[in-house]
């Protein structure tokens, strides 16, 4: 990844008459941006799952092995 200099001058706010901060810009075409905006992304996606049940590794790993097994 880039340095966060090179982040940060792909980075605008917008700001209102008086300065005050309203929204961020950010520079798409800057591969490094796409990868922060894609972290962050994925960061919510992992707070909106966090109560959701989950099951163990193995519990997965062996049903997908049956059902490939079936589908053989």
């Amino acid at each position: 990844m880039e340095n966060t200099a090179t982040i940060r001058n792909n980075i605008s706010y917008v700001t209102d008459s008086s300065g005050d901060k309203l929204a961020i810009q950010f520079n798409l075409k800057s591969k490094a941006i796409r990868e922060v905006v894609e972290d962050f992304l994925d960061i919510l996606d992992v707070i909106d799952r966090e109560n959701e049940p989950s099951r163990p590794f193995e519990e997965v790993h062996k049903e997908i092995l049956a059902k490939r097994r079936i589908n053989a």
